[in-house]
């Protein structure tokens, strides 16, 4: 044992000092920070609201569209006036007369870029309520506002679990589900590679030579898949706290920033809905509720600690997959390439997950999470739904059945290796 620790702590130093472990440490924090904080600056960014020429042969948009933020309309009298005064960068809405009282086309026409599709969405959603309005007062002898109070009538479904009342929010538990799959499999691929890269270095550098004359095989190949997990665990408790320290730095230094954003992304939601969207103001706010509400309800700690449990019970399986993958390898072979293979089972996971989320309870999904190498992203993508205790137990005493086979093997592998 005491041979085993000392390898262990052996390969925590060779990494510990090394500066691109403490580069990344840090640098990794800065760079989700800076990602959390480039949409809000972005959407703070003031910009000049683009111009539209709206030619209008049917008569029934007049003085109708009105301008906001993104856009502003100006009545043109014809198509080929609207060409000839159109300066760079405007757009002209085209709306041809038809045979029919009932226009069926409308043409947003531009020259150079592209228009947004935010902005192609606002003139759009203004065109339709138009429409809409001009049907029920012409055809059917209806008001808007009495229609648009049906229409913006709605009831709300609450899935609630029958015994504790509590609510499901599946739709927040599916985004944290997903969340929590992709970053289980990105830190079993980073720190797997770690591990074939420690293997091929020793047998390069001939180091593993001296010690395997001291300590057993096994003990060699555990020791350096432990260190290499000690040292993972710790980058990744440095990376959790640094970067919500960098967050909540940034919102300190300016609290104003995020609340002018989530205002803005409130007016600009108000504004893609057209002049029927004051009737469904209250709308923002409650998804903005919900979403606050569905993540209370999941239980952080226990996510946490089933994250940090599944990433070693994963990283051991693999670990030790990886340890004998690189005792086989040649020297100039690329891990990475390799370990993407052996993980491959993980990535099957993650692209199943449309179809698994729509059934977590289903059999596909218990059999995944049952099944070694799949167990670590499955039962991620369960653990907001809840999953069997049972299931839990059986997945990682197989996890540490295959773990320990492939650990005497890759031990096995390796001393011939190196006797070789």
């Amino acid at each position: 044992m005491k041979k085993l620790m000392l390898i262990i702590a052996r390969e925590c130093r060779m990494r510990l000092r090394r500066p691109a472990f403490w580069v990344l440490t840090l640098l990794v924090p800065v760079v989700l920070a800076v990602l959390y904080v480039l949409p809000v600056i972005a959407a703070q960014r003031a910009s000049e609201p683009s111009k539209v020429l709206v030619v209008d042969q049917t008569g029934l948009f007049d003085g109708g569209l009105l301008s906001t933020s993104e856009v502003v309309f100006e009545a043109m009298p014809s198509l080929d006036y609207a060409k000839n005064h159109a300066d760079e960068g405007d757009l002209i809405l085209y709306i041809p007369l038809r045979e029919t009282t009932i226009p069926r086309d409308a043409f947003l026409l531009y020259d150079g870029g592209v228009p947004p599709l935010a902005l192609q969405s606002a003139v759009d959603a203004q065109l339709q309520t138009l429409l809409r309005n001009a049907i029920l007062e012409d055809v059917y002898q209806l008001e808007p506002s009495v229609y648009h109070s049906v229409e913006s009538t709605h009831i709300s479904l609450h899935t609630q679990e029958s015994a504790s009342g509590r609510e499901s929010f599946s739709n927040v538990k599916t985004v944290v589900a997903i969340v929590l799959a992709v970053l289980m499999v990105l830190a079993l691929v980073v720190f797997g590679v770690q591990v074939v890269r420690s293997v091929q270095e020793e047998r390069q550098n001939r180091v593993a030579e001296v010690i395997a004359t001291a300590v057993k095989p096994v003990s060699l190949l555990i020791g350096k898949i432990a260190g290499v997990a000690l040292t993972a665990i710790v980058q990744l408790l440095l990376w959790v706290a640094l970067t919500a320290v960098a967050i909540a730095g940034v919102q300190a230094a300016n609290p104003t920033l995020f609340a002018q954003a989530r205002a803005q992304q409130e007016v600009q939601s108000l504004a893609t809905k057209g002049t029927a969207a004051t009737v469904q103001y209250e709308t923002p706010v409650a998804l903005v509720d919900q979403t606050v509400q569905g993540l209370a309800a999941i239980r952080l700690p226990l996510v946490a600690g089933m994250f940090l449990l599944y990433f070693l019970m994963g990283y051991l399986l693999y670990g030790a997959l990886l340890a004998l993958l690189a005792a086989r390898l040649d020297s100039d072979a690329d891990p990475l390439q390799w370990s993407l293979l052996i993980l491959s089972p993980l990535f099957v996971v993650l692209i199943l997950s449309p179809l698994l989320l729509k059934a977590p309870a289903g059999a596909l999904t218990s059999w995944l999470t049952v099944v070694p190498f799949t167990a670590p992203a499955a039962v991620l993508l369960r653990l907001p739904f809840g999953l069997p205790t049972w299931q839990v137990f059986l997945s990682i005493s197989l996890i540490l059945l295959l773990f320990a086979a492939f650990a005497i093997l890759a031990a096995r592998t390796y001393k011939r290796r190196l006797v070789a």
